[in-house]
């Protein structure tokens, strides 16, 4: 005789409705035991669940008894399919729509990377599940937002883990996202969630607001007010294109040149910089200038932060003036957004360090002035004392007034006792504040000494490397250029040079 539940599968599988309920009603007097999400162990069920048989098979009245006795409309199989993605694929549409009521959830991916609308064949019912995918997502965008508007930190961290969360930036009626609800109903703790899962401070409502604009404590303002500065749009146009560039050793030598995020690197031919291989140097523009010639503006001269010198020149072939025009106004932007980003991190520490001091500079003055307010509510507690003991002035008052005071005194003194507790513990933190703040003041200061030591061995490592002794013959180096800012840059064609011909270079800053 076969088991329990493998009788319960065979029946969903067949569409026997009586015997089901059969076994489902001698469960519920408990004359046998059936668990109503049992998996097949057969080769023909392995994993199956009832309910993805009867979906699967199309039995619209075993999944509606299922369903309404409990079964997991959204548990996967062995293979990651749900019941709605088994009723997908075999075209069930009336059970379809009975899972999607009773709660089936139509983004559940399966072993396959496939939601239950990838599977199926019928265009109706791909249609049906969208809508559902689109109702369910709606649903989470407003739960999203109902728990940034309360303050819900648990349901806001359960929606963001998701495998498949809720566009964090989602809006309601007014436009307004997450992090614009958090922040005008004075939700911090959301608001710092909602930052760190990547929420853009920066989207504006249906009035043109942003987070910051609605944001209704000075905390939250400070807190959005760092991210708006350091989250702001950090994006310069990419330029790229063919430049000549002049070395010691090889003379004039064609490169594809590209300038991306202020840096410009040069690969020997277009594929390898489409692919970001074989990149033959590159150069952060912080802080750097062009230098160009006064006769002859096809040529160029890039001068970096640490004083090295790179040639460039523009093919004469097309419209050479408008190319290297190009190029130098690239060449400047570039410059222009390295050096502002860069000396903005560097301020946004010193910034830092300095704020850190100021709180400890201040929790000293607070200290101290604790301190003293606290010696001074002693002292004024003991002369009372010692006027109603010494004076006898205890016995021209009423008792009760003489208990009170008697009273006010003993926890005087308790408070005394506390606060000078906590005025330690506060000197203590203190003190290891300051000491670490000083240790990492050192450890700054140490790796600034040994980024500018590296940088000057670099560069002198550079130096010799093209330094060398000068060459044999003239005749066989005559396009070679010089290390220094008047050097011929020039070439014999596209290789050659004008040699001996001295450069007056105007600089063009790009800083």
């Amino acid at each position: 005789m076969e088991e329990p539940e493998e009788q319960f599968l065979q029946f969903a599988r067949n569409g026997d409705l009586p015997g089901l309920q059969r076994l489902l009603l001698s469960t519920m007097r408990e004359e046998t035991h059936i668990n109503i999400n049992c998996r097949g162990k057969r080769k023909s069920n392995l994993g199956w669940t009832p309910l993805h048989l009867a979906s699967y098979f199309g039995h619209k009245d075993v999944v509606e008894e299922l369903l309404k006795v409990g079964a997991d409309v959204n548990l996967p199989n062995n293979v990651g399919d749900t019941a709605l993605h088994k009723a997908a694929f075999t075209g069930r549409k009336e059970v379809v729509m009975l899972l999607l009521h009773y709660g089936a959830c139509a983004a559940v991916i399966n072993g396959t990377a496939q939601i239950p609308k990838d599977v199926t064949q019928s265009a109706e019912i791909r249609g049906m599940l969208e809508a559902a995918q689109r109702t369910e997502e709606r649903k989470q965008e407003e739960e999203l937002l109902e728990a940034a508007r309360e303050g819900d930190l648990s349901t806001l961290t359960r929606l963001l883990s998701r495998k498949k969360s809720p566009d964090i930036n989602c809006t309601d009626l007014l436009g307004n996202t997450p992090l614009h609800s958090a922040a005008y109903r004075g939700q911090r703790p959301c608001v710092l969630k909602l930052l760190r899962g990547g929420a853009s401070a920066n989207v504006e409502n249906n009035k043109g607001q942003t987070a910051l604009d609605l944001a209704s404590s000075a905390a939250i303002k400070l807190v959005l007010e760092g991210t708006a500065h350091r989250g702001g749009t950090r994006h310069v146009k990419k330029h790229q294109g063919l430049l000549w560039k002049s070395s010691r050793f090889f003379g004039w030598r064609s490169y594809w040149v590209v300038l991306q995020d202020g840096v410009m690197s040069w690969y020997s031919k277009q594929s390898d910089a489409a692919s970001n291989v074989s990149r033959q140097g590159c150069k952060s523009l912080t802080r750097s200038q062009c230098l160009v010639r006064d006769k002859d503006s096809c040529f160029f001269t890039l001068k970096c932060f640490d004083d090295s010198l790179h040639h460039f020149k523009v093919s004469p072939k097309s419209d050479p003036e408008a190319t290297a025009k190009a190029w130098l106004q690239a060449v400047e932007e570039h410059s222009a957004y390295s050096t502002h980003y860069c000396s903005q991190e560097q301020g946004s520490e010193e910034e830092e360090h300095e704020e850190e001091a100021k709180s400890l500079g201040e929790l000293t003055e607070s200290l101290q002035a604790a301190e003293a307010h606290q010696e001074e509510l002693e002292e004024e507690v003991e002369a009372l004392v010692s006027m109603l003991r010494d004076g006898g002035l205890a016995e021209s008052f009423p008792s009760t007034v003489t208990q009170k005071l008697q009273e006010i005194r003993v926890l005087s003194g308790e408070t005394s006792a506390c606060l000078r507790v906590c005025l330690g513990l506060l000197s203590r933190q203190e003190v290891v504040r300051s000491l670490r703040l000083e240790q990492q003041v050192e450890k700054n200061r140490i790796l600034s000494e040994a980024l500018q030591t590296l940088a000057t061995e670099h560069h002198q490592l550079e130096q010799s490397v093209v330094g060398g002794p000068p060459p044999p013959s003239e005749d066989e180096f005559h396009d070679a250029v010089s290390g220094e800012c008047g050097a011929v840059l020039g070439g014999r064609g596209e290789a050659g040079g004008h040699r001996g011909e001295g450069l007056s270079l105007t600089p063009l800053s790009c800083s």
